[in-house]
């Protein structure tokens, strides 16, 4: 046996131990804001972490990172997101040993009007629950397709009276 092929086999990947642990977590709410799920990460960097959160609502945190030559310390947790939060919104930051993960409110919808109200919506003169003044409706319509008229005769009549500048010619330069 040479000592290249003796090298080589000192030299072989040893296999990685793995050591599972639970990270300590804690809930934040803040009034009207946004909920955010810290994590205890100390020693970990933010290309030893995943966070996945999918539309199913679930959150999946996990990580893995080297003790020693041997030895990695890995974890995975997994939580359902709350009901009126966007999958797509939750972001994460890993600051002083912490990761912090923000995970917004959807913004709140607006209540289906009630049933008087659209009795209201739908008498006439209403348009989208927004009153409308009949008469001055009628001015501004007259008004507005007197203007469209006007322009438009004014400009037949210079189309009458010059027809060769009328025509709008589009020049392709080669």
């Amino acid at each position: 046996m040479n000592t290249m092929e003796t090298n080589k086999a000192s030299e072989a990947p040893r296999k990685r131990v793995y050591e599972v642990f639970e990270p300590y977590c804690k809930w934040r709410t803040e009034d009207g804001g946004p909920e955010i799920l810290e994590i205890d990460l100390k020693g970990f960097k933010k290309e030893q972490l995943k966070v996945q959160a999918n539309e199913k609502g679930m959150l999946i945190v996990s990580g893995e990172r080297p003790l020693d030559a041997k030895k990695w310390i890995r974890f995975r947790k997994e939580t359902t997101l709350p009901k009126d939060c966007n999958f797509r919104d939750v972001r994460a930051k890993l600051s002083k040993g912490y990761l912090s993960i923000i995970i917004p409110r959807k913004l709140p919808q607006r209540p289906p009007p009630s049933p008087e109200a659209q009795k209201n919506n739908n008498k006439k003169g209403t348009n989208w629950g927004v009153k409308i003044d009949k008469g001055r409706f009628l001015k501004v319509a007259v008004v507005v397709t007197a203007v469209v008229l006007v322009v438009a005769v004014a400009r037949l009549a210079e189309v009458y009276r010059h027809p060769h500048h009328a025509a709008k010619e589009h020049h392709v330069h080669v």
